[in-house]
């Protein structure tokens, strides 16, 4: 019971706060997994007792790839984002094999996909109720620590809780399907099954309106195995079966017809192929998605480390150095869960993943021959299938694998198509399974809890941004630099924070009016050498804890350009601007620096090549400026002052924000 509870609350949680991608999230998930793994542990231990084998052949896979990815987390550049990334990789882990395991019976299958089903609709009428909104908040519920996000700017693509239509989208796929699977369970009663039914028809239509290429096709691929599969193995005759495949093409045909007297969708549409029939030619050039270019960089980025891959959580550190992307964007994932998994952890973790697919297909397979035809375990087996096809295909154009809410949904669901239930359970070699079992679902447990409180810990301390933590008293500030860095001294993010805080303090005091008594004027420099010691101490160590960031060091010029040492910082933008050329966050801090110099003609050339830079930012985004918005304004004011004959940097924002 317990861990149904833990189950459901991360069911819930994750689709109801954006995809489960927040911190507020994510800390108490990392607990509640721990509390997964030693629920699966006693459940090992009853199996013991009572002589019946807990441990499968379908779980070796995932205890292999779990500790493969502990081991790649410390050879990862960063070992905070790869510790985050294993401790996802836990909770995905605890989900699977907790359902598999913890399935008392079958029938309470039709609850649980009840109770996924509601949550999918409730994030859905969200959706409904802001549709075509631009920006919109999600949140908050402070009972439960969640703070008020506002969803980014999407505007005609719904996306309901989600921060992202597309992992909205697949979410209704899976929705969709769990569905179809509660319509046709045996003993359901037809109010039900039409409730159902309309849950799919409602589910469908919200992956339509996400206007998600790659949720349209992980619909039609999971859609097309639930049915086919159901018309070859259901009661219908070949007539009936004939009528409902005239009966399901009209309804796509419907439906695409609408979507083509759509502005929206069809907007998007001609933005992919072409809006003079370029068709595939314009795909397969990368000019009609920029997932053409991310796969073919991902690919180049993983023969660097084949057999390894350079660590989970890797790409988007190795990306951001890559000379020929110029999207003026950060990409974080490859947008292919596939080349992700090379690029991260190489041939060996690949071939740990596929080796999961294979036994899932494999046991599939067999069950699909041995449980008589349209009863549960039968309708669990297609719905297996049909999830494993939905997200495969999804996999090829999106990393919903690296999104909480789809990645548990869908572990939950193959969790559901693989259960065995007590009575399935064989007695060959139950002892020595069973406590291999306990032994490694207890030491899952440990590490979990153990990183995974010790990571919470320092968030938690952590202040909203560096704006709110600079307003705070000086020693307060240095109370929660000891406090986080006690609790998670390799997070690169914590230390960015302080370096920001104190880099914000060092700004105010520096532009405040000077006093000019001697008292005044020794307590100012005071201040302003403690902040910015301060501040490069952290970026330093930030450097330190992420090395192939290269905004840490840029930062850290900028501080040394308010104390005066503008040889020292230029080699800091220099070395940016090497390594990322089509940053618009380096030329424009470059150009600041050359402005604070008094070269104003370095520094209008500087702004031209950010304006210039490709950008794909979003007004939406946050309440920053947009980088070639930020980086236009310094143009105009730096041609003014070189009219003027005379160029003195008196603003407080002279960082921007990062692209």
């Amino acid at each position: 019971m317990v861990a149904w509870v833990f189950l459901l609350a991360l069911i819930t949680g994750s689709g109801l706060y954006l995809g489960g991608a927040r911190r507020a999230f994510a800390g108490p998930a990392f607990l509640v997994s721990a509390g997964l793994w030693v629920c699966l542990a006693l459940r090992a231990v009853e199996g013991w007792r009572s002589g019946r084998r807990i441990l499968g052949w379908m779980d070796l896979p995932v205890f292999l790839f779990l500790g493969y990815a502990a081991w790649a987390t410390g050879q990862a550049p960063c070992e905070y984002f790869a510790r985050v990334e294993w401790l996802w990789a836990s909770i995905y882990g605890a989900v699977f094999l907790s359902v598999r395991h913890q399935l008392g019976g079958r029938r309470l299958v039709p609850w649980i996909l009840g109770w996924f089903l509601v949550v999918a609709l409730l994030t859905e009428l969200y959706g409904f109720l802001h549709f075509r909104v631009g920006v919109y908040p999600i949140g908050p519920v402070p009972v439960l620590g969640w703070d008020l996000v506002q969803r980014p700017d999407y505007e005609a693509r719904m996306s309901g809780t989600f921060g992202c239509p597309n992992h909205f989208g697949n979410y209704l796929v899976q929705a969709s399907l769990a569905a179809l699977t509660l319509m046709a369970w045996p003993g359901c009663v037809w109010p039900l099954q039409i409730l159902a039914g309309w849950g799919a028809a409602t589910s469908a239509v919200g992956v339509g309106l996400s206007i998600s290429r790659g949720s349209f096709l992980a619909w039609l691929a999971g859609n097309g195995i639930w049915f086919g599969r159901w018309l070859r193995r259901g009661p219908l005759n070949w007539i009936g079966r004939g009528v409902v495949i005239l009966l399901l093409a009209g309804v796509l045909g419907g439906a695409l017809w609408v979507a083509k007297g759509d502005e929206k969708i069809m907007k998007r549409w001609e933005a992919t192929m072409g809006a003079k029939g370029e068709g595939w030619a314009k795909v397969l050039s990368g000019d009609g998605d920029f997932r053409i270019e991310l796969a073919s960089n991902g690919l180049e980025i993983w023969k660097q480390a084949p057999w390894f891959g350079h660590g989970p959580g890797s790409f988007d550190l190795e990306h951001l150095r890559w000379a020929s992307w110029d999207k003026g964007t950060r990409a974080v994932f490859t947008h292919n869960d596939y080349i992700n998994t090379l690029c991260d952890y190489g041939v060996v973790g690949f071939f740990l993943v596929s080796l999961f697919w294979i036994y899932l297909g494999f046991f599939l397979w067999h069950r699909s021959r041995s449980r008589e035809k349209d009863s549960p375990a039968d309708l669990c087996t297609g719905l297996g299938w049909s999830i494993a096809g939905a997200m495969l295909v999804h996999a090829v154009v999106d990393f919903n694998y690296h999104i909480p809410a789809t990645a548990i949904s869908s572990f939950l669901l193959l969790g559901i198509a693989t259960a065995t239930v007590w009575p399935e359970r064989g007695k060959a070699r139950a002892k020595l399974c069973n406590g291999f079992l306990a032994a490694v679902a207890l030491g899952l447990a440990g590490v979990t809890a153990f990183q995974g409180w010790k990571t919470w810990a320092c968030w938690r301390v952590s202040p909203e941004g560096a704006s709110e933590a600079s307003k705070l008293p000086d020693e307060t500030l240095a109370a929660i630099g000891m406090e986080g860095n006690r609790w998670d001294p390799r997070s690169p993010v914590f230390a960015e924070l302080m370096g920001d805080s104190y880099r914000l303090k060092l700004i105010e005091v520096y532009f405040s009016p000077a006093t000019p008594s001697p008292e005044g004027i020794a307590q100012r420099t005071e201040k302003l050498n403690r902040y910015a010691e301060s501040a490069i101490g952290w970026y330093r160590s930030a450097e330190e804890r992420s090395p192939k960031d290269d905004v840490y060091y840029v930062r850290r010029a900028s501080i040394l350009d308010l104390q005066g040492k503008y040889s020292e910082a230029a080699v800091l933008y220099q070395l940016g601007l090497q390594k990322r050329p089509n940053g618009k966050f380096f030329h424009t801090s470059y150009g600041n620096h050359l402005w604070r110099k008094g070269d104003l003609i370095g520094a209008q050339a500087q702004f031209e090549k950010a304006i210039a830079a490709p950008g794909m930012a979003r007004p939406g985004d946050s309440a920053e400026k947009d980088a070639t918005v930020e980086a236009q304004e310094m143009l105009t004011r730096v041609k003014e002052l070189i009219a003027k004959g005379t160029g003195v940097r008196q603003v407080k924002r002279f960082n921007p924000r990062e692209d």
